[in-house]
């Protein structure tokens, strides 16, 4: 799970998280969001049923939230296990080879696609507050 810290209090949350799903529904993803007391959940997908089946499909979860010192991103990768199985069927029987090549693609698009979305989320806070930088979390103590 990839992880950013901005310390600003100027960051509005609930817009984080719609311009990011505004983006990404604008690039053919489907999203869905999940809000609860101070924290709120964004899950973006690319693909549909053919690609999952595929091991084509990217998909992940953001979770935004609001701490006393700033806002905390967090990217987990869903979705890694169809790969693994549709390669698996691609390796063991010789007439699904292809489904290597698809599962690698999948692969791929899944591992860039978490770095793609810290850097939107990047442009996304520095939209709303120009001089939060991302850094370490307060320590809990």
């Amino acid at each position: 799970m990839d992880t950013r810290f901005y310390r600003t209090t100027g960051v509005d949350i609930n817009r984080l998280a719609t311009d990011l799903q505004n983006l990404y529904r604008s690039q053919g993803y489907q999203t869905q969001q999940i809000s609860n007391d101070g924290q709120i959940m964004v899950q973006l997908r690319k693909g549909g049923d053919l690609e999952a089946l595929l091991g084509m499909q990217a998909a992940l979860t953001v979770t935004f939230q609001q701490t006393g010192g700033g806002v905390a991103v967090a990217v987990g990768q869903q979705k890694w296990l169809d790969k693994a199985a549709v390669g698996a069927a691609g390796l063991a029987i010789p007439p699904l080879w292809p489904l290597m090549i698809t599962a690698g693609f999948g692969a791929f698009r899944q591992a860039t696609l978490a770095g793609q979305v810290l850097n939107v989320i990047d442009g996304l806070v520095r939209q709303q507050e120009p001089s939060a930088q991302a850094g370490q979390a307060p320590s809990q103590a």
